[in-house]
């Protein structure tokens, strides 16, 4: 056997090696909790070892039929992610579009706006500008400085997409003792918008199915306080609302005090816990994007539940997603300040060492 059949075989178990870990690190991931971005990390290198591991495997075989079968489903599912890559900012700018004529008109709504025309304007002249106007080793620094970092942002965005992903595969038990629904803005003050109503739903349909299988009808939890353009608090009209659409009237619990998500938790744990449930055997209901984010603020207050997640209107999930990933790097953003910072500190001392600067 030649030394590069013996590289090559060698190269083929420590990649078969890495996707064993990354797979049996994410089961274990799994069972401690379903939403955590490091199921998305796991699953993400899973990915990429086991997609390697097969290549090598296919050229270590030489089987004419079977590189040929497996490089065109590589090519199948690669074409079309490259098309999307490279009309990202087009098809970014066609979402704002139909945002801005179906939804309001705030910040939060206009994301794939902005990035779309940061990616369809802003970079082309950018670039445009370092080519015609700033020396080589000035072009050399800016792109040391940003590639990086839009490596770090894409690395956690797709982290994130993946750890989403994986939830929306999770089917809970019926054997639940309760569900809190989180709370959304009331139209016109007082009425259930349809996003709202999709959530209680969710949970209705959820409580119904498990009293049909075992004759136990969770606990409703309708959570969400009174802002400030709002006539009655949020938990008061989902639960009239609830009432209307099929609810069990002696199993309805209010949550009237809450501004957030976090205070959703804290505070139906309260009322929970006055009504000696089982804190353990629970469910929360929310909007499908929004079950990642608030997962990690019902584990936060000590609520190891998981969260059920009402179907988002297609032309409104890329808006949600950047919204909840943004929302996710502010809620720690300590500690991605600190990494930010030691990557750009590297990259500044790979640029100055790499071009003789100061020496």
């Amino acid at each position: 056997m030649s030394t590069a059949n013996n590289t090559s075989y060698w190269l083929l178990y420590i990649l078969a090696i890495l996707t064993i870990i990354c797979a049996g690190l994410l089961i274990i991931s799994l069972r401690q909790n379903k939403f955590r971005l490091l199921n998305g990390i796991l699953a993400n290198f899973s990915v990429i070892f086991g997609g390697i591991t097969l290549i090598v495997t296919v050229e270590l075989l030489n089987i004419y039929w079977l590189s040929t079968v497996f490089y065109i489903i590589l090519i199948i599912i690669l074409v079309p992610m490259a098309i999307i890559y490279s009309l990202l900012g087009v098809l970014l700018l066609w979402n704002a579009f139909t945002v801005w004529r179906r939804e309001s008109h705030t910040l939060g709504n206009m994301l794939t706006l902005v990035i779309g025309l940061l990616i369809v304007v802003v970079l082309p002249i950018m670039q445009l500008i370092d080519n015609r106007f700033f020396s080589h080793q000035t072009v050399g620094l800016y792109v040391t400085l940003i590639n990086p970092v839009i490596f770090y942002l894409g690395f956690w965005f797709l982290a994130f997409i993946t750890s989403f992903i994986i939830t929306r595969l999770y089917r809970p038990k019926y054997n639940k003792d309760y569900v809190i629904v989180l709370g959304a803005g009331l139209l016109n003050g007082k009425d259930v918008s349809p996003l709202l109503a999709s959530r209680i739903q969710v949970a209705l349909d959820f409580a119904q199915k498990q009293f049909d299988k075992t004759k136990r009808y969770p606990w409703l939890v309708f959570s969400g306080g009174q802002g400030g353009d709002e006539i009655l608090a949020e938990g008061e009209a989902m639960a009239t609302y609830a009432k209307a659409h099929g609810a069990k009237l002696d199993r309805i619990l209010i949550e009237n005090q809450s501004k957030t998500t976090y205070e959703n938790m804290l505070f139906s744990k309260g009322i929970l816990t006055k009504q000696n449930i089982d804190l353990t055997k629970g469910l929360f209901a929310t909007s499908d994007y929004h079950t990642f984010r608030a997962a990690g603020y019902a584990r936060l207050v000590g609520l190891n539940i998981d969260g059920l997640g009402a179907k988002t209107s297609r032309f409104f999930i890329p808006n949600a997603f950047i919204r909840e990933y943004i929302a996710l790097l502010a809620n720690h953003k300590v500690f991605h300040a600190i990494c930010l910072t030691l990557i750009l500190l590297v990259s500044i001392i790979s640029f100055v060492v790499g071009n003789g600067i100061f020496l």
